[in-house]
């Protein structure tokens, strides 16, 4: 009985033991385990990282500690106190310039689960600590020395001050994976240089301002004007383009009547002189001996038909009739012929004429040839 009572004794020891030898790691968590007593290999921190799940030591030989993985926040910001102190934990530094500036700011880091057991090695497992011991101070010094050595004017250029804690975060990361720790983010949130001073740098950033505003109203001047320098011009492109086309086809236009006109005046010319020509060759018609005789049978057929009498009256009242048609027949005719015996005497002269010419012509030729047969 008391053999049985020591054995359940023993089991709820061993039960207790290894109870108190399981730990679990959540899914926040990394796991490193210690080694404090070992005779066959090394002691310390055992290089490698317990995700989550449960894990066994073995007390007191070996120990088993837990690291939060996520993202922490460290603020550094100042807080207005009385009489216009600020006061806090805010980040004091000097310009490049020697003017003092006040920086609010906030960082956030946390632990590389891979490397989780080079924090515990190197700093500690404690978040507090670790934070207080290591992340504060080496940002404030990394800060202090990439913002200082901007120049009080820099400072307020965002771009600036971006590069310098962009070079910041790079260098702290470079040194804090060492010891298995990453800074995720530095926000500056606030500024401020001595109130004397920053008055003065917000007065010229004023004037800066407004230089600016003069110079873009001046750049907008000059560029409107050039707009309307070329408006303009294309305007008057426009107009001369316009002129020179109504000039063309009035060109066009003042050619096709030129054209027409001449054409015009050739058709008038070739017609008036078909009908001087016409007149020319009924002249030469009328002028020969059929010309006479023409006139006279038109003058006959016009009086023909047409009774035209001539009543003279004597002194005594005597009437007498008198033919005219006859009579004016009569007188044409007589007329004709007398035209015609003139022309035949002067054609028979004029043969006599040259008939005398040929007589001579021959005379002389005779003459010359008894001279010619003498000698």
């Amino acid at each position: 009985m008391r053999k049985a009572i020591w054995i359940i004794i023993i089991l709820g020891f061993l039960g207790i033991y290894f109870y108190t030898c399981s730990i679990h790691v959540d899914t926040d968590e990394v796991g490193v385990k210690i080694v404090y007593l070992n005779p066959f290999g090394k002691t310390g921190v055992v290089e490698k990282a317990y995700g989550t799940g449960y894990h066994f030591f073995f007390p007191p030989f070996t120990g088993f500690t837990k690291v939060k993985k996520l993202e922490q926040r460290l603020d550094m910001e100042a807080r207005k106190k009385e009489k216009d102190k600020w006061v806090g934990n805010d980040l004091k530094l000097k310009t490049s310039g020697g003017n003092d500036v006040w920086v609010d700011l906030i960082v956030t880091w946390k632990i590389i689960p891979e490397k989780a057991y080079l924090c515990v090695k190197e700093v500690g497992e404690d978040t507090s600590k670790i934070q207080t011991n290591i992340i504060k101070p080496v940002t404030r010094a990394a800060l202090r020395f990439y913002l200082g050595k901007l120049t009080s004017e820099e400072f307020y250029e965002a771009k600036k001050r971006e590069d310098a804690v962009k070079k910041t975060k790079e260098f702290l990361n470079k040194e804090l994976e060492k010891v298995g720790l990453k800074i995720t983010d530095i926000l500056l949130k606030d500024y401020r240089f001595n109130e004397r001073y920053q008055n003065a740098i917000e007065q010229r950033k004023v004037y800066e301002q407004k230089t600016l505003e003069y110079i873009a109203l001046t750049k907008a001047a000059m560029e409107d004007a050039k707009r309307k320098q070329f408006e303009a011009k294309a305007e008057a492109n426009k107009v001369i383009e316009k002129a020179k086309g109504e000039l063309e086809q009035a060109k066009l236009k003042g050619d096709a009547i030129l054209y027409a006109a001449k054409k015009n005046a050739e058709a008038l010319y070739e017609l008036k002189k078909a009908e001087a020509s016409a007149l020319m060759e009924l002249n030469k018609a009328l002028s020969g001996n059929g010309g006479e005789n023409l006139v006279a049978k038109r003058l006959v057929e016009s009086l023909k038909g047409k009774e035209i009498t001539i009543i003279p009256v004597s002194d005594n009242g005597t009437v007498s009739f008198v033919d005219i048609n006859s009579l004016l027949s009569n007188l044409a005719a007589s007329k004709v012929i007398k035209k015609i015996e003139e022309k035949k005497v002067a054609q028979k002269e004029n043969k006599n004429v040259e008939n005398n010419k040929k007589e001579q012509k021959t005379g002389d030729k005779n003459e010359n040839g008894s001279k010619e047969k003498k000698q």
